[in-house]
């Protein structure tokens, strides 16, 4: 009795401190809604300037770890165009999570487009905005300073023929979700699909649906399928620093069991590997015997791999994440902010809110901003 009764009151005191919490949570909340307070936009700041979503061309490829038959594969499809006159466009589609951004970045940053005249990249996200894609290919491909009337549709299309003439140019579209047919077939007159003249156009679209791909492709789209269980292994291995781990031997069959159920999600496997990284050998047993691998999940963009880096995370740092939902969606955050609230509201230490912040970050619950900030 004496050794179960510590545990027990461990228990005790953690439930009432998240009681205690919560009860926090609920009364800022009132004083909220009693003070009638207002979001305060900041004038030189545009609120949707950011999502925290956004992707570049940037890609360090040093930490991909597969891919380069598909790499292949893409460049023959983007090759495929026999006299190299007009536009062609394929499009990546496959389930979130799998690498299509990484792969239409080892493209963009290959070494035969870095001699095309110019490159652009344009992340478009779940809201099509076609002259703002229009805008933001114009700004990428005029050098010379000069200005442009791109107020309506028609002068936008005007200057892009004006600017793809004589030139050979590389075009990523990222993170497209748009499905009318209407707005899709503007978006491959801007490209200038079905014009002829001396102009080499490659343009390629990432989308997870596959009745977008294909729409928008000129020619067959490419899926990208899974990673297998042996990439997914090497990557939660890397992210979990298991070469260094010293009962390696005893983990290598559990972490390859593990590696099977991320369903081939490059991300799943990440955000699993650094959560493991901080794992000894019975929390790798638990991770791999956990139940939530057989639950099945109304919402399928769930992973149950993602899911249980939730669940697995410690009491304190859950709170810390679950606070970032009462914000709004595209919110930026300084860093120091962010782990102020957390100590004020009595979540974590104050000398353990930067390891929070990179706990995060290693599972993919948190991106760093482009802004010198964090954002989620």
């Amino acid at each position: 009795m004496t050794g179960v009764l510590p545990v027990a009151v461990k228990k005790i005191l953690q439930a009432n401190k998240m009681k205690r919490m919560r009860e926090n949570l609920w009364k800022i909340q009132a004083e909220h809604k009693s003070f009638s307070f207002t979001n305060i936009i900041n004038p030189n700041v545009d609120p949707q300037s950011y999502d925290q979503r956004e992707t570049s061309a940037y890609v360090d490829e040093s930490d991909i770890i597969g891919r380069d038959e598909e790499k292949q594969v893409l460049l023959g499809l983007l090759r495929a165009n026999p006299d190299k006159d007009g536009t062609i466009i394929v499009p990546i589609y496959g389930l979130g999570g799998t690498g299509k951004t990484t792969l239409a970045q080892l493209v963009y940053n290959n070494t035969e487009f870095k001699k095309y005249d110019n490159r652009v990249w344009i992340y478009v996200s779940p809201v099509f905005d076609l002259k703002r894609i229009g805008r933001s290919i114009i700004s990428q491909l005029e050098r010379d300073g000069g200005q442009w009337n791109t107020d309506s549709l028609q002068t936008i299309n005007l200057c892009l023929d004006d600017l793809f003439r004589r030139k050979k140019v590389l075009i990523v579209l990222d993170d497209l979700w748009e499905e009318k047919d209407s707005e899709l077939e503007k978006l491959k007159c801007m490209l200038g699909v079905r014009k002829k003249g001396s102009t080499t156009v490659d343009v390629i679209i990432t989308t997870r649906k596959e009745a977008i791909a294909k729409k928008i492709c000129t020619s067959e789209p490419y899926m990208l399928k899974p990673l297998n269980d042996g990439m997914c292994w090497e990557i939660i291995k890397r992210f979990s620093s298991f070469e260094h781990n010293v009962n390696k031997d005893r983990l290598e069959h559990i972490g390859f069991n593990i590696a099977k159920k991320c369903g081939g999600v490059a991300l799943a496997a990440q955000a699993l590997g650094y959560m493991l990284k901080f794992k000894d050998l019975r929390g790798w047993s638990e991770i791999n015997n956990s139940d939530i691998w057989n639950e099945s999940s109304e919402d399928e963009t769930v992973l149950p791999s993602l899911k249980l880096s939730y669940e697995c995370m410690p009491p304190s740092l859950r709170m810390c994440f679950s606070y970032c939902a009462i914000l709004p969606k595209g919110h930026d955050i300084v860093e120091d902010d962010l782990i102020h609230k957390w100590i004020a509201l009595d979540f974590i230490n104050p000398s353990k809110g930067v390891e929070c912040i990179k706990q995060l970050l290693g599972m993919s619950f948190l991106q760093h901003s482009k802004l010198p900030s964090v954002s989620y």
